[in-house]
């Protein structure tokens, strides 16, 4: 099977390049100085990191053949294994609560909090989950049907932040 088409007709091939698309959407983050678009930016990134979650989760799902696309289940199932400490001690706290309140028509920005930092926890709360989710994506595929699926994306993801967290996940260490 032909790398493109792998990606195209695995369930979680699928829901890992939406969780990608959603990712990069969200890393490509404006350079202004312009607070009042910062904030305006920020209540897109805010979906964005929403959905690079919910498709990360979803596409973990899949790997095992659960198919779940509504997604107050899939928030509750998350904050569920969040509390039997299956995405590690960090999360049993306050399980992905800024992460749910980043849906689309969730409350606005907080204009209190600069926008850029905002931007970069989403970010990095996205990271770290997509980190947990790909490895045990990895652990269940292997390292060579990952690695195809790496090298079926389009150039910005394979040669950009999906190809350097495979490179991170695959090292020996």
């Amino acid at each position: 099977m032909n790398a493109t088409h792998y990606l195209a007709t695995t369930a979680t091939g699928k829901l890992l390049f939406n969780s990608w698309a959603a990712e990069y959407a969200l890393n490509v983050k404006p350079a202004c100085a312009d607070r009042a678009f910062l904030n305006s930016a920020l209540s897109w990134a805010k979906p964005q990191a929403y959905y690079a979650t919910l498709f990360s989760m979803r596409a973990r799902l899949a790997i095992d053949g659960v198919n779940i696309a509504n997604p107050h289940t899939i928030e509750k199932l998350m904050i569920e294994w969040a509390k039997q400490g299956m995405f590690g001690p960090a999360t049993q706290r306050h399980p992905f609560d800024r992460l749910f309140a980043c849906r689309i028509g969730s409350t606005p920005a907080d204009s209190s909090i600069d926008a850029a930092l905002q931007h970069v926890e989403l970010s990095a709360q996205v990271h770290a989950f997509a980190l947990l989710s790909e490895t045990y994506i990895l652990n269940r595929w292997g390292g060579d049907q990952y690695m195809t699926l790496v090298e079926s994306l389009p150039g910005y993801l394979k040669n950009g932040f999906v190809g350097a967290r495979a490179t991170l996940l695959l090292a020996d260490d």
